[in-house]
């Protein structure tokens, strides 16, 4: 028997059958002709699909990212050179360059000494030692552009904080600090383009529409301040709603002890931090020297390996898990075929008349409440390579600066209700550690203050600037 019958069951074979039928039920039931011609229809089946695949988990989302561009040529007629047009993007090397530099901020120990130096400056109350975790999050947030890289720097911490002060799991505490550090990664890296591959895919898209080329800190100009008020505004949401009381004189010695065993920053560490400034000032400089932010992290990589800086090696080379590369690039590839058939036209002709009577700044509100409703069904990734484009077409469409919607669009795919929609919140919640009512009530009134900071704070501002 070459099939192994174990993994047949019930419950896997009613996922597979419901994640094929709705495909094919798409293509066969939706009209023929028009404005949706074959290959369309074809294209929108296999997206389906992909959707079902990763929501269903009925294959393993790697496997899907590598398979989508060889469907998109197979079944809709786009040519291999449109689907791998993305490898030859900045999206690829960035990827690489930035997962190489945060294996080297998780094995030096640099990463955890930053956060818990944060936790320790800040950490003389509660709330000081959130915002110091916080802090720490922004400090790491450019410079690992794998959101789940920072996902396990700073859990770890965040556990390490709830078992030395005995939160039990799923108390008030516990989830406030667990819960309190994946907001602050998920919210600080709005702040960068480097602060996650999926800004870095969208923006790509949106510049193709513009015809421009966003720099790493005129990105950071737009989207910094912002982004911090809004990490700092989802912090206070989090102890507020989670008020609790904790001993002050026990937070402290308990942070210092575990500050003090980290010992002396060891020569690896210095080596590790020049290079992390050295990536650092090249990113904010990026309009004196040309060189992008792709460019940067790989030239940095390189030089890890370098006699006397000797911060990579092949064996922890081989160590770097690169396969979510491919995960990207098979999104990026729905993003190239949908603009390649012109999918993404059709779909902005379908948004158009729900946005086409607002004004720039309910535009804005409308564009974040898609992000969160997407959220249900894509992961962010998947969402912003399929909807970045259409989105900013929209906004040429109805004389607005595409950027606005799109930046407005990240935010809402920030805020969600149920940990399954984003693996870096099923990451968190996996530990055990967070209360799901408690985790619920704080994200329905983020997601509702966050809309009303996207329309009354971030909009203004985008448009001064713009």
């Amino acid at each position: 028997m070459l099939l192994k019958t174990s993994d047949l069951t019930p419950g896997v074979l009613a996922k597979w059958a419901f994640s094929l039928a709705l495909p094919l039920g798409v293509y066969f039931l939706l009209p023929h002709g028009g404005s949706l011609t074959p290959p369309m229809l074809a294209f929108l089946a296999v997206t389906l699909w992909a959707v079902c695949a990763w929501a269903l988990d009925t294959m393993n989302d790697v496997a899907v990212g590598v398979l989508l561009p060889i469907l998109y040529t197979l079944l809709c007629g786009v040519s291999q050179k449109v689907v791998f047009a993305p490898w030859l993007s900045d999206v690829g090397i960035i990827v690489i360059g930035g997962f190489t530099l945060g294996k080297i901020i998780q094995v030096t120990g640099l990463g955890k000494r930053i956060a818990l130096t944060c936790v320790k400056l800040t950490g003389g109350s509660f709330a000081g030692a959130l915002a110091g975790i916080t802090i720490g999050a922004a400090i790491l947030s450019p410079l690992v552009p794998s959101i789940m890289g920072k996902a396990a720097i700073l859990c770890a911490v965040a556990l390490a904080l709830c078992d030395a002060l005995d939160f039990k799991p799923k108390s008030r505490e516990a989830t406030a600090v667990v819960l309190g550090t994946c907001i602050a990664v998920g919210s600080t890296k709005l702040a960068y383009l480097t602060g996650a591959g999926d800004l870095v895919m969208g923006m790509g898209l949106v510049d193709k529409v513009l015809g421009t080329q966003t720099s790493w800190m005129e990105y950071a100009k737009f989207n910094f301040p912002p982004a911090m008020l809004y990490t700092a505004m989802s912090l206070g949401i989090v102890l507020l709603v989670l008020r609790t009381s904790v001993n002050r004189e026990k937070l402290q010695a308990t942070v210092c002890k575990q500050h003090a065993e980290l010992g002396a920053m060891t020569d690896e560490q210095k080596r590790a931090l020049i290079l992390l400034c050295l990536t650092l000032v090249l990113l904010a400089t990026d309009k004196l020297h040309h060189l992008s932010a792709g460019t940067v992290l790989v030239l940095i990589m390189s030089a890890s390996f370098l006699p006397g800086v000797s911060l990579m090696d092949g064996k922890r080379l081989a160590s770097v898990n690169f396969a979510p590369l491919f995960f990207v690039m098979g999104c990026m590839a729905i993003g190239a075929a949908g603009g390649y058939l012109k999918v993404t036209h059709w779909l902005a002709g379908l948004v158009l008349p729900l946005f086409s009577e607002t004004g720039t700044t309910l535009a804005g509100v409308c564009s974040y409440a898609v992000g969160v409703a997407v959220n249900f069904l894509l992961t962010p990734l998947a969402a912003t390579s399929t909807l970045s484009t259409p989105i900013a077409e929209l906004g040429m469409q109805m004389g607005i600066d595409p950027r606005l919607l799109y930046f407005s669009f990240q935010y809402g795919l920030d805020n969600l209700i149920f940990p399954y929609e984003y693996a870096l919140y099923l990451y968190f919640f996996s530990t055990g550690y967070i209360n799901f009512k408690d985790m619920v009530l704080v994200m329905a009134i983020r997601i509702v203050l966050a809309g009303a900071f996207v329309a009354c704070i971030a909009m203004p501002y985008w448009r001064m600037l713009g």
